[in-house]
């Protein structure tokens, strides 16, 4: 991350918040964690926003996208060179910031 956390998120230093203490722990570029521990947090994030999304929208739209989650899990693994799944991901985060 080359910004800090506050430029992300809605952070203010010293407010007793989960971000506070993580910036204060990690550091404001998240820089006291390793490549695998961020990834495992951004997988957790991620679990985090599906199940906030089933919750609002319901099961059943998870029911109805569930082919095109396994094929598209399917080509990511069988197509996508390891060295554009970040930038993919990316490319989603940004996507997910403005799609209603």
């Amino acid at each position: 991350m080359t910004k800090p956390l506050g430029y992300y998120c809605a952070l203010t230093p010293g407010d007793g918040t989960y971000l506070d203490w993580l910036q204060d722990t990690y550091g404001s570029c998240l820089e006291g964690i390793n490549r695998i521990e961020k990834l495992h947090f951004l997988k957790a994030i991620t679990d985090n926003l599906i199940a906030s999304e089933t919750a609002t929208q319901g099961q059943y739209l998870l029911s109805e996208s569930a082919d095109t989650i396994q094929k598209l899990q399917e080509d990511l693994y069988q197509y996508t060179p390891i060295g554009d799944h970040l930038g993919l991901a990316e490319a989603i985060i940004n996507q997910l910031k403005t799609q209603k």
